[in-house]
């Protein structure tokens, strides 16, 4: 989100273009005007009938340029610049925080705006530090700022991070995104600050730090969901080894049942452009061939000029890719983890029924993520209608890949949840009457978790 989605009229066809999950980046932007913009994201999506997460994108212990004047700066390759930790009229850039700047060695190399500026330290003195362009390029107040080479972190949650998890908290937002995380101690720390209810924001680690690499295995675990944050990962990992980096990411949230978004320059062009590069959308496509859950825009509507052209086109590639692949991806995720499956053995072989029956959809009450992600895990080509009675843990679910959620009333029986499906069905055109439908349900009740689906049966449209 941001100014160039603010417009009701915008943000309408965003949800009809396709959107599932609302990015708020709270290193931009004061609290009144996060607060609107969930308020208007609720009641559109509301009145819309579609369920829409809100995620907001902590800043973690992000460096970045102060304001600029007049917003903006050019640097010139093989000019030199100055960066300073305050305001002086000979500073070109300040950034404000001293200890990171005294750190600067002679030789290190500074990175700017996702990388695509590069600055090399030529003198350091007193965290006054001149700097040689290596890479020019234009540099926007509050641009990220990368120092890939420098061993100085700060702990996650940072105080900025505190205040903006509280509002995440009162604002029932569904998604943290934690910046910068490097261990399973930072998503502990953050996860005390929620309600012990549960029904708190889930967590999803932002993978954009080699030390987050280093231990990749064990953050997935600690983490409700993941994201490929493709933008400074870039700029702290050898480029060339993103595409990999992206598939290993990508194939180890999959084994462990976490949604994963894979994020920045999807459709980069589209910023300034009406339409995007062939580079591109072969880009987003092989994203979902590797198995993400979703795809995210930032720039190209947070201030692009074809928000919801931007959109719209990636709704298109996905669509298009998965009507020719959407066989083959079920057919190979079923094989890949049918060894594996024995603690969700009843949700594997829904999977495998609906895919040799033709089944409609896969239908399923939950009350947790857990018990969504059982089934969603295998990838199945049939949708996968979650009913729930929790309208956060409805919201949450439209950050999975191939699950509709269901609103169900309070109390719901197995009847009413089918019934549910049937009309959801019907209602887009996805099934007709007399069409199979492959139901799992809990013969003790509402269940809990994935385990409590000890049923499951056949049914019809």
């Amino acid at each position: 989100m941001g100014p160039s989605t603010d417009a009701p009229e915008v943000l309408e066809a965003l949800i009809a273009a396709g959107m599932d999950v609302a990015r708020i980046n709270a290193s931009f932007g004061a609290d009144a005007e996060h607060s609107r913009r969930v308020l208007q994201i609720r009641g559109l999506a509301r009145r819309l009938g579609q369920p829409v997460a809100i995620l907001m994108d902590l800043p973690g212990p992000k460096y970045r340029v102060a304001d600029l004047p007049g917003g903006s700066i050019e640097l010139t390759r093989g000019s030199r610049i100055t960066l300073a930790p305050e305001s002086d009229p000979s500073v070109a850039i300040v950034l404000p925080d001293k200890e990171m700047l005294s750190s600067l060695q002679t030789g290190e190399e500074v990175y700017l705006t996702d990388g695509s500026v590069k600055l090399r330290v030529l003198t350091n003195a007193s965290g006054r530090v001149d700097c040689e362009v290596v890479v020019g390029g234009a540099v926007r107040s509050g641009s990220g700022v990368n120092f890939p080479e420098s061993t100085l972190s700060a702990l996650i949650p940072t105080a900025e991070d505190r205040r903006h998890i509280q509002f995440a908290v009162e604002h029932q937002l569904e998604w943290i995104g934690v910046s910068y995380v490097q261990s399973v101690d930072d998503l502990a720390r953050i996860r005390a600050m929620l309600p012990k209810s549960g029904d708190g924001p889930y967590l999803m680690a932002k993978i954009e730090r080699r030390q987050a690499l280093a231990m990749l295995d064990e953050l997935i675990e600690a983490a409700d969901g993941v994201m490929v944050a493709r933008g400074d990962l870039g700029v702290e990992t050898d480029l060339a080894k993103i595409p990999m980096v992206q598939k290993r990411i990508i194939a180890l949230a999959n084994a462990k049942a976490r949604p994963v978004v894979t994020a920045t320059q999807m459709l980069e062009s589209m910023v300034k452009h009406e339409r995007p590069t062939r580079a591109e959308v072969t880009d987003v496509a092989n994203a979902l061939l590797d198995g993400t859950d979703g795809v995210m825009l930032s720039a190209e509507t947070a201030i692009g000029r074809y928000p919801v052209a931007a959109a719209e086109m990636l709704q298109r590639v996905l669509a298009a890719t998965e009507a020719e692949n959407s066989c083959r991806i079920a057919t190979a995720c079923l094989r890949e983890n049918g060894s594996e499956a024995s603690h969700d053995s009843l949700s594997f072989v829904a999977c495998q029924l609906a895919l040799r029956l033709g089944a409609k959809a896969i239908v399923a009450p939950a009350s947790s993520m857990a018990a969504a992600l059982a089934i969603a895990r295998f990838r199945p080509i049939a949708p996968v209608l979650i009913a729930t009675e929790s309208e956060h843990l409805y919201r949450s679910l439209a950050a999975v890949r191939g699950v509709s959620p269901l609103l169900a009333p309070p109390a719901s029986d197995s009847l009413t949840t089918l019934n549910l499906a049937r009309e959801w069905l019907l209602a887009r055109n996805l099934a007709q009457t007399g069409d199979a439908l492959v139901v799992l349900s809990a013969s003790s009740g509402t269940p809990a978790g994935p385990a409590a689906l000890d049923t499951l049966q056949v049914a019809q449209v």
